[in-house]
């Protein structure tokens, strides 16, 4: 019975040890290659953290006006001149919904923007009553 036993834990030790080697397959049977083991695909990190925009203040004088480009420019107090893009949602103080702002150069204004790259665009333009 020994024999038997011990035969027979040959043939299973042999066939486990046919199943984990990497031997050539004989004639006719197709072959398998076993895989290698993948590196775990890790997404790559985006190009630029995306942080809401702080608001900023500046005052002065509104200078131009470009309707069709909505754009605007004022002169701050150190005589630097600082162009704005405004938009329908942009919110006008003091002189009127933001079509109104046509009629506003040469007022001194209070703009909250935000900046994106190097484009600032107002939040809010506040026209100095009696300026």
């Amino acid at each position: 019975m020994n024999t038997r036993l011990l035969i027979v834990s040959l043939i299973c030790l042999m066939g486990l040890a046919a199943c984990g080697s990497r031997a050539p397959v004989t004639a006719g049977q197709p072959s398998v290659e076993a895989s290698s083991p993948q590196e775990p695909i890790t997404p790559a990190a985006p190009a630029a953290e995306t942080r809401p925009s702080t608001e900023q203040f500046v005052a002065g004088r509104l200078t131009n006006i470009n309707m069709d480009a909505k754009t605007f420019t004022l002169k701050d107090t150190n005589g630097s001149a600082h162009t704005f893009a405004f938009s329908e949602t942009t919110e006008l103080t003091g002189g009127g919904g933001i079509r109104d702002l046509r009629g506003q150069v040469g007022k001194n204004v209070t703009v909250r923007y935000v900046e994106s790259g190097n484009q600032k665009s107002a939040v809010q333009i506040h026209i100095e009553v009696g300026s």
